[in-house]
C-alpha cells in the first residue's frame, strides 16, 4: 500500500479524518488541467510513508461537475496503479444519501474500508446503526469514528490493512432499492432529545463556546489543584513533618552526630524546616511537604479531564492554533502536561507523528510555562518573602 484515498460526499467530516491521518504535512493543489483542488500529506503506517490524499467531495461516481470527474480519474488511476485502498467517509446521520456513493465505490476493483463518521451524532437524534451486521453486508470493514474527537480514529488505522475488495453483488439499475434493504437491516431511527451531558460535550467543541468554556475548566482545574495541594500540606503533611519527623530526626541527629557542621548540614541553621536549607529538613521537606501535593493534584484532576473526554475536545480547540506553529491539536496535550513536569511531557510527544513535530513540541513545552515543582517554589518563595 503506497496510498490512501478517502472518498465521500462533502461535509461528511472527510477533511478532519485527513487531518487526523496526516497532521500538518499537507500540500494543497489544483489537478492538472483544472482548477478543481485537493489535499495530500502523508503518515506512517507499519513503518512506511504512505500519501494520504483528500480526493474532491462527490455524491456520485457518475461524473457531472469538474470535482467528479477528478474524484473518479484519480480513483481510476489507483486502480491502475494497484498500490491504493480507499477510505470511504460517510455521514452515519444520513447513511442511506451516502450509501449510494459507496455502492458505487464497492463496484471498483480496489480495497475499501469504510469510516462511518458523525457517529456521536447520529447517536443524539436517536439514530441507532449495526455497524457490525453493515461490515457483514457489504463485505468491507467498517469502522464507527468521530474525527471531530478523535473517536475511532485508532481503531481505523489498525484496520487499514484489513481493507479488502467487496464480493457484495447487485444490479446497478437496483441500487437504490439495494440501499433501502440494507437500511432495513442495520438501521433503527427512534425520537429523542439531547442529554445535558451530550449538550454540553457539543458546548465544548464549538469555538463561540468552547473557549469560553475552555478558560472556565481551566481556572477551575487551578483553583481546585490549589484545593486540594494547600488541604494536603496545611492538614496532612506540614503537621505530620513539624510533630513528628523534625523532632524526631532533629534528636537522632543530636545524639548521633553531636559536630555543629553535621547538624548544620542535615538540619539547617535555622528550625525553620523551609528556610533552613538542612539536608533533612529543607532537603525533604521542600520536594515531599511543598511540590509534591500539588503534584499529586495536578495528575488527579488531569486524569479525570482525560477519562471524561475533554482533553480530545481541547485538542479540537487548540487545533488551528498550533497548526500556526507547525502542530497537529494533539500537542496541546504534552504541552498541558508540561505544567505539571517535563518529564512525562517529554514522553507525551510520542504520540506525534513526525521528529520534526518533537522537537517543535519539545522547545514549546521547555520555553512555555515553568512545571508544577517550580511553579510551587516559585510561589511558595514569593509568599516566603511576603511574609517575612
Amino acid at each position: 500500500m503506497r496510498r490512501i484515498l478517502l472518498i465521500g460526499n462533502p461535509n461528511v467530516g472527510k477533511s478532519i479524518i485527513f487531518s487526523r491521518l496526516t497532521g500538518v504535512q499537507v500540500i494543497a493543489s489544483n489537478y492538472p488541467g483544472t482548477t478543481v483542488e485537493f489535499t495530500k500529506g502523508y503518515m506512517k503506517f507499519e513503518g512506511e510513508r504512505i500519501e494520504v490524499i483528500d480526493v474532491p467531495g462527490t455524491y456520485t461516481l457518475e461524473p457531472i461537475t469538474p470535482a467528479d470527474k477528478v474524484a473518479v480519474e484519480m480513483l481510476n488511476k489507483s486502480i491502475e496503479d494497484k498500490d491504493s485502498i480507499v477510505i470511504n467517509v460517510i455521514d452515519a446521520t444520513n447513511l442511506e444519501r451516502n450509501l449510494n456513493q459507496t455502492l458505487q465505490l464497492l463496484k471498483k476493483d480496489i480495497p475499501v474500508i469504510i469510516a462511518l463518521n458523525l457517529w456521536d451524532e447520529m447517536k443524539h437524534i436517536g439514530i441507532s446503526i449495526d455497524a457490525e451486521k453493515l461490515e457483514e453486508i457489504l463485505g468491507v470493514p467498517v469502522v464507527p469514528t468521530v474525527a471531530i474527537t478523535g473517536e475511532g480514529i485508532k481503531e481505523l488505522i489498525r484496520r487499514l490493512s484489513e481493507a479488502r475488495r467487496s464480493n457484495y453483488e447487485f444490479e446497478d439499475l437496483e441500487r437504490w432499492h439495494e440501499i433501502g434493504k440494507i437500511i432495513e437491516k442495520v438501521q433503527v431511527v427512534k425520537h429523542r432529545h439531547h442529554t445535558f451531558l451530550e449538550r454540553l460535550g457539543d458546548i465544548t467543541v464549538k469555538p463561540l463556546t468552547g473557549i469560553p468554556t475552555a478558560i472556565i475548566i481551566l481556572y477551575g482545574t487551578f483553583k481546585i489543584v490549589r484545593f486540594i495541594g494547600e488541604g494536603l500540606i496545611n492538614y496532612i503533611l506540614a503537621p505530620l513533618f513539624s510533630n513528628f519527623y523534625l523532632p524526631l530526626v532533629t534528636k537522632a541527629v543530636h545524639s548521633l552526630l553531636p559536630i555543629k557542621f553535621i547538624h548544620n548540614l542535615f538540619l539547617g541553621t535555622t528550625p525553620d524546616p523551609l528556610g533552613s536549607f538542612g539536608l533533612l529538613t529543607a532537603g525533604l521537606y521542600i520536594p515531599l511537604v511543598i511540590v509534591l501535593p500539588y503534584l499529586f493534584s495536578f495528575y488527579l484532576i488531569l486524569s479525570f479531564l482525560e477519562d471524561s473526554g475533554y482533553l480530545p475536545r481541547l485538542a479540537v480547540l487548540l487545533d488551528n492554533i498550533f497548526h500556526r506553529l507547525g502542530l497537529h491539536g494533539y500537542s496541546s496535550i504534552p504541552v498541558l502536561l508540561g505544567l505539571g513536569c517535563k518529564v512525562p511531557a517529554m514522553l507525551a510527544t510520542r504520540i506525534l507523528e513526525t521528529q520534526r513535530e518533537k522537537i517543535i513540541a519539545i522547545a514549546l513545552i521547555l520555553m512555555s510555562a515553568p512545571c508544577m515543582p517550580q511553579t510551587a517554589m516559585i510561589v511558595s518563595l514569593v509568599l516566603y518573602d511576603i511574609s517575612s
